[in-house]
Formats: C-alpha cells, structure tokens, sequence
C-alpha cells in the first residue's frame, strides 16, 4: 500500500476537481494517508487510511459518481456534518465533505456515467438510478454496507495496492459484473434508507461552512467569535452548539486547528533556504511565535522548523 503525507497525492485523474480538494488535519499525532487504487472497466475501486483525525472536501468531475463506505466498524466520521458508522454509506454525486473522529479507514467505488452506459449497457438501470438519486445521499443500511465494504477490501486483499491493475485471478469483467450489481442495490436501497436532513441540521450546517468561508478569507487577520456570531447570524451559544454538531468542535478551537494545519501545509511545500517562519505563522494569523510554536509542536508533534527542513 502506497502512503503520503499530503493527501492531495492520492487524488486519481479523472475523479475530482483538483482545484477544489482541500483538507486540514484537526486532531493531534503525525498524518499520513496509506492508499491504493484498482480499475476495472468502468470502475474505479480505491481505499485510504488516515492516521488522524482530518476534514477533506472536494467537488466531483461531472458524470463521475461514488459509493463509499467506512472499511471497518471503529472509524467514526460526519459526512456533511452528519455522524456516520460502520452501517452507513454515502453516495456521492457532486461534492463531498467528511471529517473524521481519529483515525479511519474508507474505501470506496467510483463510476464513470458515460463510460458505464457504454461499456455496460446491459445494466442501464444503474444510471437511470443514479439520475434519480439526491446529489449528496447518506443511507443506513447496515446489510448493504457490510456487503460492499466485504466486496471492495477482498479484490485489494488479492491485488497489488496502489496500482490501476486488476488483481491476479480476477477477471476484469467478473470484477465489474459483479460490482456493478451491488451499486444498483445500493442505490435501490438508499431510497428507503436515506437519513434525511432536518432543518435544524441543515441551518447548523449552513452557519458552520459560511464561518469556514469567512475564516479563509480572513486567515491572516484576527477573528473573535462575535465576528463569527455575525456572519452567522447566530447568537455565541447557538454558533457554538452548531460548531460542536457539525465539527465536533468549538468555533476558535476549529479556527486554530484549520489554522494549524494550513501553516503546517505552507511549511512542507515552502523554499527551506528562502522561507521565514515567522512570515508563514503570520500568514495564517499566528502573532505571538511562543503561542504558535506551543500549538504547531502539541498538534503535529514536532517543531514548525523540523517541518520546514523536511
């Protein structure tokens, strides 16, 4: 299985825009993503195992399509905010946001639309069904989770990860005409399982990604949770009760860590001999080094300038 430490290196052509991918690590220890990909036909099968707790957003490439599931029972994540388990599935059409709780272990099925009509036309109900699915779906159904995560990890448990082969004594038919099934019953059983989402959810979720957009926008300046109350058109308890549904995280504890982790990416990508520290804690709103430097070492486990010289 292949690792790195930028989960930007496991985005596969052909799935997400990259310009859109964007994460943070939010919870302490040292991150590494550990990944593989198989293709078969239409399909493209992928798994990936983040060592902590992360946030990872995207959008889809059009007509690109995916079910995911978690690839054992301990991982614990919010897909758009809404907690998930090892029963849950999500299928994605348009974007996805997850954030994990700890450590976790997703694999996934990616279906290329056009490619799947042309190549399988003997299964069109797949792509009538996925035309009449929400953009972003999440159902519970605890069967059908157990048959895809059994169906995607033992295909990776004949293969070589980390590559676009199809594993030795799997036929790439078989593999698709097998798969391609079990997404048309997922599908099938997402409509009678979907979660649906309460207004109240929805609200809390709408407060936290406009706050999340005004903190990028403002990254290098300072933000007080009033700021945040009236971008959000929230009072401070009712933010904070959002923040902490959504994130599992208070509002300027979330904003460190989003801040944490975009000096911590600023460092890994910057010119060792021309980079200033200072300059890149100042970008992301760090004013006072002691602070930073308590906070960087207490989250990534080691010093923002064992980062920068790699």
């Amino acid at each position: 299985m292949l690792s790195t430490k930028r989960l930007e290196s496991t985005i596969r052509p052909g799935t997400f825009v990259a310009a859109t991918a964007s994460w943070a690590q939010l919870q302490p220890g040292t991150f590494e993503v550990h990944y593989g990909f198989l293709k078969a036909g239409p399909l493209l099968l992928s798994t990936r195992r983040f060592t902590t707790g992360i946030k990872v957003s995207a959008d889809l490439l059009p007509q690109i399509s995916m079910i995911c599931v978690a690839a054992n029972h301990t991982t614990a994540a919010r897909f758009f905010g809404k907690g998930t388990d090892g029963g849950s599935f999500f299928v994605i059409r348009s974007s996805v946001e997850i954030s994990t709780e700890g450590p976790a272990w997703f694999c996934s099925l990616t279906l290329n639309e056009d490619s799947l009509a042309r190549e399988f036309p003997q299964t069109p109900d797949v792509v009538a069904l996925l035309d009449k699915t929400q953009k972003i779906t999440l159902g519970d159904h605890p069967l059908y989770a157990h048959r895809l995560r059994t169906s995607i990890m033992s295909l990776f448990s004949f293969g070589t990860l980390g590559t676009q082969f199809t594993p030795y004594g799997f036929p790439e038919k078989s593999i698709y005409g097998t798969l391609v099934p079990l997404a048309a019953a997922g599908l099938e059983a997402v409509n009678n399982h979907a979660v649906e989402a309460s207004k109240c959810r929805t609200k809390r979720l709408a407060a936290v990604k406009t706050c999340e957009s005004y903190m990028h926008e403002h990254r290098s300046e300072p933000v007080t949770l009033l700021d945040l109350c009236a971008v959000a058109g929230m009072r401070s308890r009712s933010l904070i009760n959002a923040f902490e549904a959504v994130t599992g995280f208070s509002p300027m504890d979330y904003l460190r860590r989003l801040r944490l982790s975009g000096a911590h990416h600023a460092l890994q990508l910057a010119d060792k001999k021309r980079t200033k520290i200072i300059d890149v804690a100042t970008d992301w709103g760090f004013w006072h080094m002691g602070h930073f430097t308590h906070y960087y070492r207490e989250m990534f486990g080691e010093t923002p300038s064992k980062t920068l010289l790699g």
